[in-house]
């Protein structure tokens, strides 16, 4: 499988593109699609799904071209599709998913499968996308530090789905924004992972 991450948008989102034998997927796709299209067709790939991690409209910015251009499907789970239209000024209607984005749920491209994990808390549908040992987190886990919970989300179930992420058989971790690092890592380093910002401190 071959990996791209393009940054786009207003608030510098990691989009990463996926694909293999000809076969793609965007994951949130957060700003003007133009660069993504052009390496896509370049590589004369077919974008088969557009997932986003969550409904925040640096996730979504870019879906709507992009479906439109490639014929790809969005996914996105149905719990923060009103979150959309929020804190931005769209000048025409956020994009429908094509089906809701499910836990366990796997998107088949080329010779290589992605399953979706849930991880709610920075927004109640927030979901990661796990491929053999690569996790793509949105921004429930960053480097350093986890995702606001303020937006839609949940403070007690994000804690609730850092203490699975520590359990689960991760190594690299591809957030939303800012640079990827490791579970490895994060678990000794990440204060909200490590136990140096406990409960009461957040």
């Amino acid at each position: 499988m071959s990996l791209k991450v393009f940054v786009l948008g207003p608030l510098n989102t990691n989009s990463y593109l996926l694909w293999d034998r000809g076969e793609a997927v965007v994951i949130d796709p957060g700003g003007e699609p133009g660069e993504l299209i052009s390496f896509i067709k370049s590589y004369n790939l077919n974008l088969k799904y557009v997932i986003s991690t969550h409904g925040h409209f640096d996730h979504v910015l870019g879906v709507k071209e992009l479906v439109r251009i490639t014929g790809a499907k969005f996914y996105l789970n149905f719990k923060d599709v009103d979150l959309m239209p929020l804190f931005y000024d769209w000048r025409e209607k956020p994009p429908a998913p094509h089906d809701d984005l499910r836990d366990g749920q796997e998107f088949r491209f080329g010779s290589q499968i992605l399953q979706a994990v849930s991880t709610p808390g920075h927004t109640m549908g927030s979901t990661s996308l796990l491929w053999v040992g690569k996790m793509f987190t949105g921004d429930t886990l960053f480097k350093g530090t986890v995702g606001r919970y303020d937006l839609g989300g949940d403070r007690e179930v994000l804690r609730e789905t850092l203490e699975k992420l520590k359990g689960m058989d991760i190594n690299e971790i591809y957030p939303g924004h800012g640079d990827t690092t490791s579970l490895k890592e994060e678990l000794k380093s990440n204060p909200f992972l490590n136990g140096v910002v406990g409960p009461d401190d957040w």
